[in-house]
């Protein structure tokens, strides 16, 4: 997957000799990635919104090469070979700090989050289709800012591996885009330093976030001209090649250069200068007037209520007091005072959720879309600018009592983090899409042709990567979903209803079912799905009779909590309720029924690395393992071998889940009891 990205380096290099003319060459190698990925991301939307192919978008990249080689060699402007810059052992220490964790997720399965499913959808229609169209028997098109998604259907792989790395290495691209101008700015180490004592980013990243936290990669590009004269032909590429990304990294573009402009022309604003403000304005108004109609009547959204409120005192963490600290006692400088303006206007716009479910406002509700998670993404840069300036003062740097101090925390704080997100590797829970579910998503090219899937119209239903001679019934709602036809709600009425002859009419061959959804309790009940394959629990079944049916009952124990999927389920057919029964240690009985049944099975997901045995199997690992046994046993007895272990669970700080020191153990689903019909 290297391979491929290896393409942004040159071009890259090439633009940040000329932008950063007073640096050298490793500062020019540190800005490499950031610019040569927006160059990539520029090339990328250019032929999407044209209607090129993949094809053209290899030759493009290509040639952007050869221009970037040629320019290297001619040296219109060399850069004086006199130019060193010293840099204290400290600033590499926390760059790699920095890097390091943020490639860290790449050691899972695949991403965390939900996002992911979305964009990797989107990248494998562009692969199958060469653009944003729904997969059949669906018909219709999403809208989404087209550079990402299409940058990683180029990449070598599958959609979701293109997906995962372009959006892992473009974080990586950005800390070492803001090391290098927090270094110009004369901070330092101090601003990527800074970077490290707020989740933020790292967080939205981890989320799977990558097309918002990728369109801040513009930032690097204005943050370069920082206190000095805006090169407005510069501005004016990085503002639609941003656009092309994500509109987040677009408004925070916006609010920096206003804000940039407000201080430094308060005194001296020239004819120019409101030319070009009423330019930059002018373009934006175009880009909403042209998405309104899409929001025409749409509510206001808030993910997490007030994004300045409550969750940006969780995602800023240490960020926010130094930086306001840093605000107030640099209140007489002009650079901290454009820092502290920024930040400021990216606080008022976080208003915009206070406004949530208010319909009718097509700005607000525009607004709203764009900016949801802001909490995340919108104030932990120009934080750290506004701190990395601030440490930067301290009498004695480094080793000054307070210097070693922040150094000391900063380390600590590090060294949780990467504990913690090393841990996350051990909890597949954590996961929209089990290991059962992705395999059998695999396996779906064995299917005949002409086969068309149910799947359930959640996170862990969409189907990322469709074979192309079978259909899939629901595709993921991203940006803007436009949907013509769909057989998606029709399906679900008949399988919730059992109307066999229904499905027939629909064409439905074929269901895909996960655990985690409801779907699979309904199939299970009727004697007209026989199981094809199971894997972790996940099921995929073909549409013909198997004279089964089955009833689920509820557990009830002692330690009885919220399941962190309850709140996307409409459905509750058994009335098994939100709360599962969770252990954690020792020995359990679970006693059933089954003086009728055929078979009797339990449901259960191990939280963590656990080892259990469940009557005699042994199970080691996280994830869903569905244990069924003949009846006549009477029940189910799980013995819990290992010790529990504490980690930090981010469902927890998410709101999905009820604990941010949780434990590892067992979460007790349902018993299914079987019977012959």
């Amino acid at each position: 997957m290297a391979i491929g990205l290896e393409v942004a380096l040159l071009p890259g290099f090439a633009i940040a000799r000329r932008l950063d003319s007073e640096g050298d060459w490793k500062r020019h190698l540190m800005l490499s990635p950031a610019i040569g990925l927006l160059v990539c991301y520029g090339l990328a939307g250019f032929t999407s919104i044209f209607e090129m192919t993949l094809s053209t978008l290899t030759y493009l990249l290509i040639i952007a090469n050869i221009i970037a080689i040629i320019a290297i060699r001619v040296e219109l402007n060399p850069i004086p070979k006199e130019v060193t810059i010293e840099r204290n052992p400290w600033f590499w220490i926390f760059t790699i700090i920095a890097c390091f964790i943020a490639i860290t997720p790449l050691t899972y399965m695949r991403p965390m989050g939900v996002d992911w499913i979305g964009f990797a959808s989107l990248a494998d229609a562009v692969s199958r289709n060469g653009g944003f169209i729904l997969s059949e028997p669906s018909v219709g098109k999403w809208l989404y800012p087209p550079a990402f998604p299409t940058l990683a259907a180029w990449l070598p792989g599958s959609s979701l591996d293109g997906v995962f790395y372009l959006g892992v290495m473009s974080f990586v691209a950005l800390l070492l885009g803001i090391a290098a101008v927090g270094e110009k700015m004369g901070c330092g180490h101090w601003t990527i330093m800074a970077m490290l004592l707020a989740p933020a980013l790292f967080a939205k990243n981890l989320d799977s976030g990558y097309p918002t936290v990728a369109s801040q990669l513009g930032l690097v590009v204005v943050l370069l001209m920082f206190g000095e004269k805006l090169r407005w032909e510069i501005v004016a590429i990085t503002t639609v090649i941003v656009a092309m990304i994500h509109p987040t990294g677009l408004i925070y573009l916006t609010t920096l250069i206003v804000s940039q402009l407000i201080v430094s022309k308060r005194d001296s604003f020239s004819l120019a200068d409101s030319i070009q403000s009423l330019i930059l304005g002018g373009s934006i108004i175009v880009v909403l007037i042209a998405l309104a109609p899409a929001f025409d009547g749409t509510a206001v959204f808030a993910e997490y209520g007030w994004q300045g409120g409550g969750p940006m005192l969780i995602y800023a963490g240490l960020l926010l007091p130094l930086g306001l600290w840093a605000a107030w006692t640099l209140r007489g400088d002009k650079n901290a005072m454009i820092l502290t303006l920024w930040l400021a206007m990216n606080w008022v716009l976080s208003g915009v959720h206070i406004f949530d479910g208010l319909t009718g406002v097509t700005l607000l509700s525009m607004l709203s879309y764009a900016l949801y998670s802001m909490s995340m993404h919108a104030f932990h840069i120009p934080l750290a600018a506004l701190v990395g300036m601030r440490l930067s003062k301290l009498e004695g740097g480094i080793s000054s009592d307070g210097g070693r101090a922040i150094m000391i925390a900063t380390l600590l704080l590090c060294g949780i983090a990467h504990s913690a997100l090393s841990e996350l590797s051990k909890h597949d829970e954590l996961h929209a899409i089990s290991n059962g579910d992705s395999a059998l998503i695999d396996g779906l090219e064995h299917l005949p042709e002409g086969s068309i899937v149910y799947a359930e119209n959640e996170h862990w239903g969409h189907i990322y990567s469709i074979p192309e001679h079978i259909g899939i019934t629901t595709v993921p709602t991203l940006g803007i979903l436009k949907q013509e036809f769909s057989i998606q709600n029709a399906a679900t009425t008949a399988i919730v209803t059992d109307d066999i002859e229904r499905l027939k009419k629909l064409g439905i061959t074929h269901a895909i079912a996960s655990p985690k959804g409801v779907m699979m309790q309904y199939i299970q009940a009727s004697t007209h799905w026989e199981k094809m394959w199971s894997s972790g629990a996940s099921t995929l079944y073909v549409l013909e009779d198997d004279m089964m049916v089955s009833d689920f009952i509820a557990v009830e124990g002692d330690n009885m909590r919220i399941d962190p999927w309850s709140g996307l389920r409409e459905r509750d057919p058994f009335e098994l309720g939100d709360y599962r029964s969770y252990i954690t240690e020792g020995r359990h009985t679970f006693s059933v029924n089954d003086s009728f049944a055929y078979e009797v099975c339990i449901m259960t997901e191990f939280v963590g690395e656990v080892s259990a045995t469940i009557n005699s199997r042994e199970i080691s690992g996280s994830g869903w393992y569905n244990t069924c046994v003949y009846a006549g046993g009477g029940g189910f007895e799980i013995d819990i071998n290992s010790e529990p272990e504490f980690w930090i669970n981010p469902l927890g700080a998410s709101g999905r889940g009820d604990m941010l020191f949780d434990e590892t153990g067992i979460r007790i689903h349902w018993i299914e009891i079987i019977y012959l019909a």
